[in-house]
């Protein structure tokens, strides 16, 4: 049997993917592979990617490999390589290949250039003030509060439902996601699998309130933040009009999934435990927000050392 080629090869693995994972979760894989990957190696057999290959592809998309030419974050590079690994090891596992050349490649850790990743885009405290603010009448002033007080993910807010909300008890219930696959809105698990509950400010508390009083007559499982048929809304329809809007005020434009960044780097800045951060983040390991927000670490590695000095002076 002839040996597929790496497009092939990622055609047929993605269609059985289908009967594993979350249809949300091969739509992604395809969307990386049809964009970073296949452009350069999609007409290459199996049998003839190798590691200089393979690296000599990921150092182009650090270049060049981004919208309009312009260079590819390290991140999103791993990303693309994680997908081209997990498709490699099923090939040697079903005996289409010997061996998984990705096994041995080196991701590179800084752009070309040698600067370092792109630091993340957040909004201080003072800023987040300004925004709430300025947002306030928007339509989805609810929904803006809710990303930032709680630093839930796009999908686990527009999958919020209506019984994941205990005001008494000022938390909620990270159950479900909604997630976009070819155009048509699905309820998933969370990213990571697992429910987990996030305790809620007065804040933040008060705008879910508001939006629970004005549906009133809606069912447990209607969604939180729903369309004007009391469905769920659409992702790419929320960050489309997050980009419109965020371009109108006077701040540093971010992305909506920096509202997220934004949450966990200023509870790190105010001191909470990196491991609380963690978990309402919902990260499966502390080191996946060490790394994230490794930014953060040398300013509260200095306010430490400054109060064990206030401690040793009795101030």
């Amino acid at each position: 049997m002839p040996i597929p080629t790496l497009a092939e090869w990622l055609e047929e693995w993605s269609a059985s993917r289908r009967h594993h994972l979350e249809a949300s979760s091969v739509a992604s894989y395809r969307i990386m592979a049809d964009a970073y990957l296949l452009p350069h190696l999609g007409d290459v057999p199996l049998d003839a990617l190798d590691v200089r290959r393979i690296e000599a592809t990921y150092a182009t998309l650090l270049t060049r490999g981004g919208r309009g030419g312009r260079p590819l974050a390290p991140r999103t590079v791993a990303y693309a390589h994680a997908v081209l690994h997990r498709a490699l090891v099923d090939a040697v596992r079903l005996g289409v290949l010997a061996t998984n050349p990705a096994a041995a490649v080196t991701l590179p850790r800084h752009a070309v250039d040698g600067r370092p990743p792109r630091r993340l885009r957040v909004w201080d405290a003072r800023q987040v003030g300004q925004f709430l603010v300025a947002s306030a009448d928007h339509p989805l002033a609810d929904l803006w509060a809710v990303a930032l007080g709680t630093g839930l993910r796009r999908g686990e807010l527009l999958g919020l439902r209506r019984r994941d909300v205990d005001v008494e008890a000022a938390r909620l219930t990270v159950a479900v996601a909604v997630a976009e696959v070819d155009g048509a809105v699905q309820l998933k698990r969370p990213k990571t699998g697992r429910t987990r509950t996030v305790s809620l400010d007065d804040h933040t508390l008060g705008h879910l309130d508001e939006r629970l009083r004005s549906s009133a007559s809606a069912g447990a499982d209607a969604p939180v933040f729903a369309d004007a048929t009391g469905g769920h809304l659409r992702p790419r329809r929320i960050s489309d009009i997050w980009r419109a809007y965020v371009r109108t005020l006077p701040l540093p434009p971010i992305r909506l999934h920096d509202l997220r960044h934004t949450h966990a780097t200023l509870l790190l800045a105010a001191g909470v435990p990196v491991k609380v951060v963690s978990e309402r983040l919902g990260h499966t390991k502390i080191a996946m927000t060490l790394d994230v927000y490794a930014h953060v670490l040398p300013a509260m590695d200095r306010d430490a050392a400054d109060r064990f000095g206030q401690l040793l002076s009795g101030d």
